[in-house]
């Protein structure tokens, strides 16, 4: 039962990763992909293995404390952290930690990802940033999970660690930590050319509801 709920979950993530476009397909060569499996077990993405490699047999399985139960490779850097996220946020069902140059530098500013015209998230406000955490492990996580709950927000940025977003599946995780990947590298853009303008939340929501339509 327990390969079944693994293969399906490797599954989901390479579906969830592979259509997506070659440019954002590099994002998650160093990111950590995770999801929440049945019995309180994480499905990990392993260290030095690429989204779109992972198989049944390389994904790695742990407990919700952290410790590897399954896999023949190491788990990825910052498991401890999606295992804390699942501990205390149950609601979540998959994790999508971002390190590309972009994440770490917009981290790293401190600055919160905006909203633009046309590039709404499903969320009603701006991306928050976290904590500055100088250890690891848990200590990243109570920090996510602190600025998730305090903004309610799907996604955070941590200082040193680039863009977090979780998501009722590893699938909607994948596509926020893209869309949002798109955001930073629009605004950065927008603000070379000039003052990128917020959306405003009457705007959003009218493409919210047309996207339901």
């Amino acid at each position: 039962m327990l390969m079944t709920e693994v293969g399906n979950a490797v599954g989901e993530l390479r579906r969830s990763v592979v259509d997506r476009t070659e440019p954002e397909l590099s994002l998650f060569m160093t990111g950590v992909v995770s999801v929440r499996l049945p019995d309180d077990l994480i499905g990990l993405k392993p260290s030095a293995v690429s989204a779109d490699e992972l198989s049944t047999s390389s994904i790695v399985v742990t407990d919700l404390s952290g410790q590897l139960l399954d896999g023949v490779l190491a788990p990825a850097a910052g498991g401890d952290a999606h295992a804390y996220v699942y501990r205390n946020v149950p609601e979540v069902r998959g994790i999508v930690n971002i390190r590309s140059t972009l994440a770490l530098a917009w981290a790293g500013r401190g600055e919160s990802i905006p909203r633009l015209p046309g590039m709404a998230h499903g969320f009603e406000g701006p991306t928050p940033v976290g904590p500055a955490v100088s250890s690891t492990g848990e200590a990243i996580g109570r920090g996510i999970v602190d600025t998730l709950l305090a903004s309610g927000s799907p996604a955070v940025l941590m200082r040193g660690q680039g863009l977090f977003t979780t998501g009722p599946n590893p699938g909607e995780a994948v596509r926020l930590a893209a869309q949002l990947e798109q955001t930073m590298r629009t605004v950065h853009i927008a603000r070379h050319l000039g003052t990128a303008e917020p959306l405003d939340p009457h705007a959003t929501d009218w493409l919210r509801n047309r996207g339901t339509q």
